[in-house]
This record gives structure tokens, C-alpha cells and sequence, in this order.
């Protein structure tokens, strides 16, 4: 595949194409509405199955031996179809066990507890499926059971806990902005794990907006908090809706609270109307401005009431924080619609020159049909196209071992093949992923569409 040049600030280029096809789709022009988050591989599966000794075409490094985990939602009752949202349903963990070269088992389990759906982590030993607005962390095994035990051995003083986590290389530590409504009120604060597994820092925000804190960041010296423009919606619900909604009143903002000091104090920096749901990443640049990488939507969760995908594309994006004048300056980096962006697992809060995404293409409806690996410091892309009919998922990096360079390692990722409704483990050389998987693990069943993952070593 061609590289492209994806410091796209203007033209109409293919992101540029994929918003007239969004908006043409908010006004009614494209199609009718439909809730396909129940459709095709957005819908459950129903079958628990564990099979041993997988398929492999190609050879699994040897140097890989863990446990590869993907969370997602997955509603084993009768959902209503008018009302569902792709955020809701019961957990299910999609678990492959690698050891030495061989696909040792493929497993699915539904996560116990609360709805704990959207991500699963490991730190200090310990595996937690999380959610954010306030579900409790669920503690899992590593044959995918859910434990009955207290998260972070009964530290944790919020109610709930985050979707997305921060884990610092250097402290060892994990960080997270958590939110919950208790007693109908709300509530955010900034927690802090530490490397022993247990909650050393809990702080109350100050924050009263009723924004959607699905994801945070951090940089050396900085937590950010994204208090951007979707808020609880007290109509929705009452009408048995997912109960956040676009808000043209909110001021769409990201604040730093200082890491280094125990105060909640918050300086903001107002941007453009927008969401992400995720961040690539934030780190303090030579100038000490702050940069933070994210998945940016012009609008979501107003015309479409079920999900993310039917407004406006995802298109990555920069915002420079610049701490001497309090001003934040926006700059488009890629023309092509993208979602799931991870790094390498170290690098949170620090400088990092590749990413990685799963390109959704810029149809209506996304595809979910190509990797993207972004070089930051070159200022170019590299796009693997899936064959026809395969459908991709989270990129998730894992370093090799001993390695020299930063993205020396693989990439993993299911992907769904309707030609045969199941899914493959596909991993790739993160060096060359246009020599396309050099392992695909045939799974027993398909992986739907869901969230993220980790990789587990051994």
C-alpha cells in the first residue's frame, strides 16, 4: 500500500469526503435510521465455548507467550431494538492463550458483577475488566473467570472506577478520572494506583458539568481532565435511553491538574465544540506546552440515540496546550477516519513517534477495514487494507523483547471474516504491516464488534 502524507490541515481530502457523508446522513438524505448495533457482528454472541489447540496459518513468534484479552458488550437477554446502545449490554471477555509458537486455547466468558464492559487491564499482577460512571472493576482470572474479590485489595474509595486508565512506566502507577451520580448528584475524581496494586491518591474535582469523562491523559508533570461536549441528559433518561447527549451549551474544554501537588485545582483551556472518546496520547513538548493526540468528532450522541458512528467521522487531531498564554491551538493531522489508537504501553505521558488505529473507512457505516500505523516523527502513514469482507478491531502493541527500537514488536487484533461468520487473532510485524499478518489464529466463533484489550504476558 501507498504511504500518505497525513498532516492534513486543509483541502478536500477523504476525511473532508467522509463528513459530507456523515452530514448528509445527520439531515436525513442517506438511508433511515436503523439500530445496527444489533446487526451483522455488533450482535452477540450466545454460545460460551473454550477450544483447545487452534488453527494456526503462519508462525506465531516464539518470543509470545500470554494471554491476549479483548472486553466488549455482549446483551444475552432480548434488548429492545429501538432503545439499545452499543455502550450497554453485559460484559464478554474473547480470550486467546499463547505459549512459545502455539495458539494453546480460545475462550469467551461473561464478565460477573457490575456491567464492567468496555476495557480489561492488568497491573501489579492482578487482571480487572472496568467501566466507567460507576461500575466496579471486576478481578479476573487467567482462565477468564470473574472473582468475587475487592478491587485493588478494597482501596478503592470511589463509587466505580474509569473505562481508561493511564499506566505511568516510569512510577509504576495507574491513573484514571473516574465519575459517578451519587445520590443523583455528581461527582469526578482523579484516583491514583499505586504500583503494589492498592489506591494511594483520591481526589474530589471540582467539576460540576455533568460531562461524559470516558478517557483522560497524562504527561510528566499533568492529569488531564477532557470536559468536553456530551453531558448527562436527565430526558434520556426518563425515556429508557443511554442518558448522555450532545450539548451545543457546553463549553467543550481540557483542563490539567498538576500530578506533583496534592490540590484539585484545575487550569482550563477552552476548545472548539467536540468529543473523543480516546486520546493516542499527551506529552510535554521542549517549549513545556502540553500536546495531546485524540480521536476527535465534530458531533456525537445527538441525531444517532444508539451509538458513535452514524454523524460525524472520528479524524485524529492535535491540540497544543500552551501554559504561557492559556490559549489551545487545534491542528487536523490525518484525512482518514479512525477509532481504537494505542501506542506503545510504555510511553504513556511521554513522547512517542508511532500509533497505532483501526481505520473505519468513510462510508456511512463504518468498515473497520484497515491498520494504520502513524510515524510522528516523519510525519507520514502506513495503511494495511484488509481483504474484502475481513473487518478489524483494536490494534494492540506489544513490545519485543530486548528491543532497540520503538516499534520493534507486533500488533494483534481479531478480525471478523463474513465469509465464514468467525473470527482470527491476526498478528502482525509492527515494523512492516503492509507484509500483512504473519500469524492468524482460526478462532471457533466470531469476536462481535466491541472495545478494548491488553495483552498479558506469561
Amino acid at each position: 500500500m501507498d504511504r500518505r502524507k497525513f498532516l492534513k490541515i486543509t483541502g478536500l481530502g477523504l476525511g473532508s469526503v467522509a463528513v459530507l457523508g456523515w452530514g448528509l446522513n445527520r439531515f436525513g438524505i442517506i438511508g433511515s435510521k436503523e439500530n445496527y448495533y444489533l446487526q451483522g457482528n455488533y450482535a452477540p454472541v450466545k454460545e460460551i465455548i473454550s477450544e483447545d489447540k487452534l488453527e494456526v496459518v503462519g508462525s506465531i513468534p516464539k518470543e509470545l507467550s500470554g494471554l491476549y484479552l479483548r472486553n466488549g458488550p455482549n446483551p444475552m437477554g432480548s434488548p429492545n431494538t429501538k432503545k439499545y446502545h452499543w455502550f450497554a449490554g453485559q460484559g464478554m471477555l474473547h480470550g486467546v492463550r499463547i505459549e512459545e509458537g502455539k495458539a494453546i486455547w480460545y475462550r469467551n466468558r461473561l464478565v460477573g458483577g457490575d456491567q464492567s464492559n468496555t476495557h480489561v487491564i492488568s497491573h501489579a499482577g492482578k487482571i480487572y475488566a472496568i467501566v466507567e460512571a460507576g461500575g466496579s472493576p471486576v478481578e479476573i482470572d487467567k482462565e477468564l473467570n470473574s472473582l468475587s474479590t475487592e478491587p485493588f485489595f478494597g482501596t478503592l474509595q470511589t463509587e466505580g472506577f474509569t473505562a481508561h486508565t493511564k499506566f505511568d512506566s516510569q512510577s509504576k502507577e495507574l491513573h484514571g478520572i473516574s465519575y459517578a451520580f451519587p445520590r443523583g448528584s455528581y461527582e469526578a475524581h482523579y484516583v491514583v494506583v499505586g504500583k503494589d496494586g492498592r489506591v494511594k491518591r483520591t481526589d474530589l474535582l471540582p467539576l460540576s458539568s455533568g460531562t461524559m469523562l470516558h478517557e483522560c491523559a497524562i504527561t510528566e508533570n499533568y492529569v488531564l481532565v477532557l470536559d468536553l461536549s456530551i453531558t448527562f441528559s436527565l430526558y434520556k433518561l426518563g425515556t429508557g435511553y443511554f442518558p448522555f447527549s450532545w450539548n451545543d451549551d457546553h463549553q467543550s474544554r481540557i483542563g490539567l491538574l498538576d500530578r506533583k501537588k496534592k490540590s484539585n485545582e484545575i487550569k482550563w483551556f477552552n476548545i472548539d465544540p467536540c468529543y473523543f472518546f480516546h486520546t493516542l496520547n499527551a506529552y510535554e513538548d521542549t517549549h513545556g506546552n502540553v500536546i495531546v493526540d485524540a480521536m476527535r468528532y465534530q458531533r456525537v450522541f445527538d441525531e444517532d440515540w444508539n451509538g458513535p458512528f452514524t454523524e460525524f467521522p472520528p479524524l485524529l487531531t492535535r491540540w497544543t496546550l500552551n501554559l504561557s498564554n492559556g490559549n489551545a491551538y487545534e491542528q487536523q493531522l490525518d484525512d482518514q477516519p479512525a477509532e481504537f489508537p494505542r501506542i506503545h504501553p510504555n510511553l504513556n505521558g511521554q513522547f512517542n513517534q508511532f500509533g497505532y488505529s483501526l481505520g473505519i473507512g468513510s462510508q456511512q457505516k463504518p468498515d473497520f477495514g484497515r491498520i494504520i500505523k502513524y510515524d510522528f516523527a516523519k510525519n507520514i502513514n502506513e495503511v494495511y487494507e484488509l481483504h474484502e469482507g475481513e473487518m478489524g478491531a483494536e490494534p494492540v502493541f506489544i513490545p519485543s523483547e530486548n528491543q532497540t527500537s520503538e516499534d520493534e514488536g507486533y500488533l494483534m487484533t481479531y478480525v471478523y471474516d463474513r465469509a465464514t461468520d468467525k473470527s482470527n487473532l491476526m498478528i502482525f510485524n509492527a515494523q512492516d504491516i503492509n507484509l500483512g499478518p504473519i500469524a492468524q489464529i482460526k478462532l471457533p466463533q466470531r469476536v462481535p464488534f466491541g472495545f478494548h484489550g491488553s495483552w498479558v504476558p506469561a
